[in-house]
């Protein structure tokens, strides 16, 4: 499996790459921002998990907070 994921202003264009990406046969959905922040800070818990410590200014970074 193959993900990527496309960010823009423009919700009229987000719906135009939804529908191509579902024409084309790609499963696409919209996440929300708190979905993605999410799913960055699990990313950051995991390589935590493999590593002693996290820097707290990485996890706010990566998080956009910083």
């Amino acid at each position: 499996m193959s993900a990527i994921v496309l960010e823009g202003n423009s919700s009229q264009n987000i719906k135009l790459i939804i529908a191509l990406a579902e024409k084309l046969g790609i499963k696409a959905h919209k996440i929300t921002d708190a979905q993605w922040e999410d799913h960055i800070l699990a990313t950051e818990i995991e390589k935590g998990m493999k590593t002693q410590t996290v820097k707290k200014e990485d996890v706010l970074k990566a998080l956009g907070k910083k």
